[in-house]
C-alpha cells in the first residue's frame, strides 16, 4: 500500500469515527490522572479506528492512546489519538479532533486529522503535500513577529514545564499579534499548516498527539522540530511548528530561556 493510499485509509477511518462520535448522546467520564480524562467514547473511537486500519493492513502495528501498542512495528505502525481534546469533547467546546498517522522508521508517512464539529479534514502524505477537505494548504509567508498568530498550550499536567510556559508568555505576547489556545494539539498543528497560525509551541506532548499534525504541518511548508534544549519533537514531545520566515526569531526567543 502506498503512502497516498494509507492517507486515504486514515481519512476513511477518521470520518467513520467522527460520524460515530457525533451520535454519542451519553457517555461516561473517568479521570486517568490529574487534569486528564477519558470517556467510553474515546475507547469506542479507538476500537473502531483500529478495526478499520488493521482489517486493511493486518501486517501493521497499532499504537492507541487508550490501548497502548500491539503488533510488530517492523513494517510500520499506526499512531492514533481517538479524541484529541477530550475535555473539549466532554464540554462540547470546539475543536476536538481525531488524529491518525502511519509511521515508518520513526517518521510519519501518511496522516489525517479530522475535526467533526467543523467537518474539517486535514490530511497529508510524505512528498505529496497537505490538504484541507481535499484542497492544498500552505503555511503563511509571515516574517515579522508583530504579525504572528501564535498557538500554544500551558503544559498544565507537568508543573516544571508549565512554569517555563508561564515565563515565556509575557515576553511573547508583547511581540506577537495575538495568542491562541484551543485544546487540541493535533488541530493546532493543522492550524499552522492551513495558515491560520504562524507558529505553535508546546511541551511534553505524546507521539499520538503530534505524529499526524507534524506531517501535515511539514508537508504544508512548516519547520517542525524540538525545543533548543532537546531532540526532535517526535522523540521528546517538546514541539515547535513555525512558518520559515519566523523560525530564527522564535527559536531565539525559546533559547533565551535555557
Amino acid at each position: 500500500m502506498t503512502n497516498k493510499e494509507r492517507m486515504e485509509l486514515a481519512i476513511r477511518a477518521a470520518l467513520t469515527s467522527g460520524k460515530m462520535l457525533g451520535e454519542y448522546a451519553d457517555f461516561h467520564v473517568d479521570r486517568k490522572a490529574a487534569k486528564d480524562y477519558v470517556t467510553d467514547a474515546d475507547k469506542a473511537s479507538e476500537d473502531l479506528i483500529r478495526s478499520i486500519l488493521l482489517e486493511a493492513c493486518p501486517e501493521d502495528a497499532f499504537l492507541g492512546e487508550e490501548s497502548g501498542t500491539s503488533g510488530d512495528d517492523k513494517q510500520g505502525i499506526w499512531v492514533v489519538d481517538p479524541i484529541d481534546g477530550t475535555t473539549n469533547f466532554i464540554r462540547k467546546i470546539p475543536p476536538y479532533s481525531i488524529s491518525i498517522a502511519y509511521m515508518e522508521g520513526g517518521q510519519p508517512r501518511a496522516a489525517a486529522v479530522y475535526a467533526p464539529l467543523t467537518n474539517e479534514m486535514f490530511s497529508a502524505y510524505e512528498g505529496g503535500g497537505a490538504f484541507l477537505n481535499g484542497k492544498p494548504i500552505h503555511v503563511t509567508d509571515t516574517t515579522e513577529p508583530v504579525e504572528c498568530i501564535l498557538g500554544l498550550s500551558f503544559a498544565h499536567r507537568h508543573p516544571k514545564d508549565a512554569q517555563l510556559m508561564y515565563k515565556l508568555i509575557p515576553s511573547l505576547s508583547m511581540q506577537v499579534n495575538d495568542i491562541r489556545r484551543l485544546g487540541s494539539a493535533a488541530y493546532d498543528l493543522c492550524s499552522v499548516a492551513a495558515g491560520r497560525y504562524d507558529a505553535f509551541i508546546e511541551r511534553k506532548l505524546y507521539i499520538y498527539d503530534i505524529a499526524a499534525g507534524v506531517l501535515i504541518a511539514r508537508e504544508a511548508g512548516a519547520i517542525t522540530c524540538g525545543w533548543p534544549d532537546g531532540d526532535d519533537c517526535l522523540i521528546t514531545g517538546d514541539t515547535v511548528a513555525v512558518t520559515p520566515g519566523l523560525e530564527k526569531w522564535l527559536m531565539g526567543e525559546l533559547e533565551k530561556n535555557f
